[in-house]
């Protein structure tokens, strides 16, 4: 397989897991405003890394996303699961909130 295959379809899948986990994070009035805002601009980054190697992959307009490091893989890899983490807290959180109300 080619490495810089394997590198952009990692990049792409982390990237959906940090757009979708910030998404959420939006939601948790437990974190704090600038928490909130930090993930929004995670988010934000990780829809337009999405959508760039997307645009890149169906020949949209001819935009070329570029090599992707394998730094950079790790970086949103270690992201990636960090605010997985948070999700999973939330949710049980939120569950647990629940629990006790009904």
């Amino acid at each position: 397989m080619n490495d810089g295959l394997f590198y952009l379809y990692a990049d792409l899948s982390c990237s959906a897991v940090m757009m979708a986990c910030g998404c959420w994070l939006l939601t948790d009035r437990h974190l704090g405003r600038v928490l909130r805002v930090c993930h929004a601009f995670i988010a934000a980054g990780a829809l337009v890394n999405v959508l760039g190697i997307v645009a890149d992959r169906v020949g949209f307009h001819d935009i070329s996303y570029g090599h992707v490091w394998p730094g950079e893989v790790m970086t949103n890899i270690g992201t990636a699961v960090l605010m997985s983490k948070w999700v999973w807290r939330s949710m049980r959180r939120r569950q647990a909130a629940l629990g006790d109300v009904v």
